[in-house]
């Protein structure tokens, strides 16, 4: 449990660092998102920016923090498994880890989550850039971080149910499970919304106001056309 312990707070240290030169990382970002014609939407996974990385980046300094922010991805990815195979051997599961692994997956849609105190990366953004683009991407890095430590003390407390919650930012005086509710939310926000789309799309088409209908001029009667 030490060596979960020193890796997060070595991650911390990581982290605080990356977040001193998130203005770099937005900018680039955005000569990437330009540069690959992605300017209309958001950075939506961890995949998408190490495509930026290795095909649209343009200068040295944008490749550099595209690596710190892929290099503390993968840490956290590897915590992630030590205290998966801590829990898995004592026969128990985490609700935050699940999430995590979610979180943590290359191809999984971040561009919804929103880090809120007391993180602080959202504000640091413009509103326009935190809700169409770049929310998401600044705050998966916290909210895993978040949620490793309430998995890691669900495995401590276990061991020894005497021990007092952790006090980090991670519970930040509230039950544990709110940190992994924010992202568990986020997910099932994201199901909502997709059933509700596909369910407009197809009540469209069966009214006639989507899909092949679209365009289609309005019957008229046949006869003398008003001039």
């Amino acid at each position: 449990m030490n060596e979960v312990r020193e890796r997060l707070l070595s991650i911390e240290q990581r982290h605080k660092r990356f977040k001193q030169q998130q203005f770099t990382f937005i900018a680039a970002l955005e000569r990437s998102r330009e540069h690959a014609h992605d300017k209309t939407e958001p950075v939506s996974s961890v995949a998408q920016v190490r495509k930026y990385m290795i095909h649209h980046c343009s200068n040295a300094t944008d490749r550099r923090i595209f690596s710190l922010f892929l290099d503390i991805m993968a840490d956290l990815e590897a915590v992630f498994k030590l205290v998966e195979s801590m829990l898995s051997a004592q026969s128990h599961s985490s609700e935050a880890l699940e999430t995590c692994k979610k979180l943590l997956s290359p191809n999984c849609n971040i561009s919804q989550l929103q880090a809120h105190y007391p993180h602080d990366e959202i504000n640091r953004l413009s509103c326009n850039e935190a809700r169409n683009y770049y929310g998401g991407v600044v705050s998966v890095i916290p909210l895993a971080l978040d949620l490793l430590k309430v998995a890691s003390f669900k495995h401590t407390s276990t061991a020894d149910p005497t021990l007092p919650p952790p006090t980090s930012t991670a519970t930040d005086g509230h039950p544990q499970h709110t940190v992994a509710n924010t992202a568990q939310n986020m997910f099932a926000d994201q199901s909502k919304k997709t059933t509700h789309t596909s369910t407009q799309s197809a009540t469209a088409v069966s009214k006639g106001t989507g899909g092949w209908h679209a365009g289609k001029p309005a019957w008229r009667p046949p006869g003398r056309t008003r001039i």
